[in-house]
């Protein structure tokens, strides 16, 4: 079914999104079409910090409880898009969508908070309106919303649970050159990382989707390592026996916006929500998600090897660009470039690598640790060899 979904999926895709971050307004009409539809139904389960409602919306009859859950960190909304294009899918009215649809309302009841943070959605950052990291909060639950979270997960006791997550898109894929785009965990529940039935069945479905990722995206799936982190709610969640599947997108080149990371989202949750209702997934072996390299930090977007540091060219060293963004008042993400670093980096990948051995730092222009510029200019033989222009015109 994997490869209907994705293939499938501009079909389905939720035309109103088209950007990780929308509008307060775009999501209070989602949700009124989701309340007016007769295959779900929407409860006001909460409220954030800020008053901001907080919705279930849920489907299906059937005797297998199925969560999931985004945005609880306000900026990561890949699965956020994925999940409204999950339930347009839902409501099609194509032969196929029809029998998807009426197996998984007979063999599974899902509950789905599509936006747990709003506030921090509202701010677009990661934390709540209390600054508070809620995936570290799952003990404390010093929160609305984490105290929320977990009163909502024990009311439904769930086979599976799906904590739906962004991660920083320059991770890798171990010690690799390759961006990671897709990131899972079968989180352990216990310090000794003891697979219990609840963790088990989690990395057999992670098995089943690794195996079809990486057709798509070869050398590019990994997951988290598994140490167990009591304050983290996939950590604490799985100790309760919830099954719990972290899923994670990272970066896709100059996709920022993520639509293809989005795109197998949904592939992902729709097929591993028919392998739930099948049961195929007890099928399956842990070798292939059990043998994914690790998420790791060892890319740049742009590195430049032995670049001039001053104009007189008389210092030399590798630096490290990164791309920055920053929320604005109007619903929008601004982008700027960071040096990250400077010095030795031939222990660091890129994106874009590039030998500035020859290079000339232009006129007026300064590199500096920390700085977030705009421009950047470095010339070879009296013409421009690298400009950084060039690269932010690449953002879409």
């Amino acid at each position: 079914m994997f490869d209907y979904f994705y293939d499938q999926h501009p079909n389905y895709q939720e035309p109103t999104l088209t950007k990780r971050r929308f509008a307060a307004s775009t999501w209070e009409n989602l949700v009124a079409g989701w309340s007016a539809s007769p295959h779900f139904t929407v409860t006001q389960i909460g409220q954030t910090t800020e008053a901001r409602p907080i919705h279930e919306v849920s489907f299906g009859s059937g005797p297998i409880p199925v969560i999931a859950w985004s945005q609880m960190h306000g900026d990561e909304a890949t699965a956020t898009m994925a999940l409204a294009d999950i339930f347009r899918f839902l409501s099609l009215d194509s032969k196929e969508s029809i029998e998807i649809r009426e197996k998984l309302h007979q063999k599974i009841s899902l509950y789905v908070i599509p936006r747990l943070n709003a506030d921090g959605a509202a701010r677009w950052t990661r934390e709540t309106a209390l600054g508070i990291d809620m995936n570290r909060d799952a003990q404390a639950q010093n929160s609305v919303e984490a105290r929320l979270l977990s009163s909502w997960a024990d009311s439904k006791k769930p086979l599976f649970a799906f904590n739906l997550h962004d991660q920083n898109r320059l991770y890798s894929v171990g010690d690799s050159a390759h961006q990671t785009h897709i990131a899972f965990l079968a989180t352990a529940g216990d310090e000794a990382g003891t697979w219990t039935p609840s963790r088990t069945r989690a990395a057999q479905l992670a098995n089943r989707l690794t195996r079809f990722t990486q057709r798509y995206l070869p050398n590019k799936v990994a997951k988290w390592t598994d140490e167990f982190n009591a304050r983290a709610f996939g950590d604490t969640f799985q100790s309760r026996g919830y099954g719990l599947l972290l899923v994670e997108a990272g970066g896709a080149g100059w996709d920022l916006e993520k639509q293809s990371l989005r795109r197998m989202n949904a592939a992902i949750l729709l097929d591993a929500l028919v392998s739930i209702a099948d049961e195929t997934y007890v099928a399956e072996s842990t070798d292939l998600y059990a043998n994914l390299e690790t998420n790791e930090r060892q890319i740049f977007d742009i590195k430049i090897k032995q670049a001039p540091l001053d104009t007189a060219g008389k210092y030399r060293a590798d630096i490290g660009i990164n791309l920055v963004e920053t929320a604005l008042p109007s619903d929008e993400i601004a982008y700027s470039w960071r040096i990250e670093e400077i010095g030795d980096l031939s222990y660091m990948h890129t994106l874009h690598p590039l030998d500035g051995s020859n290079w000339k730092l232009a006129a007026g222009q300064d590199v500096s640790l920390g700085a977030e510029i705009s421009s950047l200019i470095f010339t070879e033989n009296n013409s421009i060899a690298f400009d950084l222009s060039t690269f932010t015109a690449k953002i879409k």
